[in-house]
């Protein structure tokens, strides 16, 4: 006869502690916890090659600590000794995922007075480039010419600045540089095992080109600067620091220039997010219309720029044109402050002189509309001073100060 036995299992008595000791229990653990920091494991899959070079780096640290590596240990280190540079990589391409925002961030960081990051600086260069590099013709044809004279020298003084102030004394860009600053196209050259000779060729044709922007007429465009720039601010080892001190008295020619590139890349202003143009609209005074002799110039609010400028060429005519956008804005007053007998040659607007019949006439063409106007010398005065009053007026200064913030340089 088999006979179960029951087994009783004793369960023990839980033991009661006081509230206080409970939580000083707690903190001890999560002190501990603190100040045992943890690390995330990975795997890193490597090929023969990059785990020999690996391997050999291994065997300097080993050397170098005095003590021996693991092959994890190297990977960590060789991650540590560039995690400036990959936070600064990370960072400038978040920032390029919303350049609108971005720049203006960038714009209100400086005005306040704050410094730029690393990264901020490269995207400010970033735009410069697209500004100096694209939407150009060699030599200008169209007008006015942007970067204007003035905006190239400040360029060019900027990178002197940069490259000068890298942070190893042989730059591995000399032949970039050289060959950008169209180096080439002269008789000097770069000698392939004299580190200071082609530190002395850069320096050369930096000086060449400034010799060549002083001319305030046939003016030479100094090579590609603006991606000399750009690879010096983000290559060159300048702490972000030291580039706010040493570009800081570039800051209205590159930011205008950013914003200009902003414009030519994406078609729109660098604005603050969230702006509307019903809010734009409701904080400045639109004049009322302006009339010289048969010409009136009327103003509007409009759903894609913040005013829409209208000029009605008279009853004569029964014609009227508007100006949409500010860099259309900006060139009819360039056109017609432009010496009254040149020919003008821009992205809006085509003019040209004519002398038949003893009678100079000037004929305006319209690019977008496809049409021509004809005027007498009195008429297009007439025009010039009434497109003048309309930038100069006063309740549409502060925002035409706005306008050139947000569009940028053209011209």
């Amino acid at each position: 006869m088999t006979r179960t036995a029951a087994v009783k299992r004793r369960t023990p008595k839980p033991q009661t502690r006081s509230v206080g000791s409970a939580i000083a229990a707690d903190e001890t653990v999560m002190s501990q916890v603190k100040k045992q920091p943890r690390y995330a494991v990975i795997s890193l899959r490597l090929n023969e090659e990059r785990r020999a070079l690996l391997a050999r780096y291994r065997h300097v640290l080993a050397d170098q600590l005095g003590r021996g590596v693991s092959f994890a240990e190297a990977a960590f280190l060789v991650l540590e000794e560039r995690a400036v540079g990959v936070d600064r990589v990370a960072a400038r391409y978040e920032l390029l995922q919303t350049p609108t925002a971005s720049l203006d961030r960038i714009r209100k960081r400086w005005a306040s007075h704050q410094t730029l990051s690393a990264a901020e600086w490269d995207v400010l260069a970033e735009y410069v480039q697209i500004a100096t590099d694209a939407d150009r013709q060699d030599p200008p044809l169209l007008r006015p010419v942007v970067p204007s004279r003035e905006s190239y020298l400040a360029l060019l003084d900027a990178f002197d600045a940069v490259y000068q102030h890298r942070h190893e004394p042989v730059s591995p860009h000399v032949w970039d540089y050289f060959g950008n600053l169209d180096g080439y196209a002269t008789s000097e050259r770069l000698c392939d095992h004299d580190a200071d000779q082609r530190h002395q060729a850069v320096l050369s044709q930096i000086a060449l080109r400034r010799d060549r922007l002083r001319p305030a007429e046939a003016w030479e465009r100094p090579g590609n600067i603006g991606h000399c720039l750009r690879t010096a601010i983000r290559d060159e080892g300048v702490d972000s620091e030291r580039l706010d001190h040493l570009l800081a008295p570039y800051w209205v020619t590159l930011w205008r220039l950013a914003a200009r590139g902003h414009w030519l890349r994406h078609r729109q202003p660098v604005r603050p997010t969230g702006a509307t143009e019903e809010g734009v609209w409701r904080r400045i005074s639109v004049p009322s219309p302006i009339t010289a002799g048969d010409l009136t110039v009327s103003f509007a609010p409009s759903g894609d720029t913040e005013f829409t400028t209208q000029i009605d060429f008279g009853s004569a005519r029964r014609f009227s044109y508007q100006i949409g956008q500010y860099p259309e804005l900006t060139e009819w007053r360039a056109m017609l402050d432009a010496a009254s007998d040149q020919s003008w040659n821009g992205r809006y607007c085509v003019s040209a002189v004519s002398n038949d019949h003893a009678q100079r006439t000037r004929t305006l063409w319209l690019t977008q509309r496809e049409v021509s106007i004809d005027f007498s010398d009195r008429e297009w005065a007439a025009l010039r001073d009434l497109v003048r009053q309309v930038c100069e007026h006063p309740d549409l200064q502060r925002r035409m100060q706005e306008l050139q913030q947000e569009y940028g340089d053209h011209g």
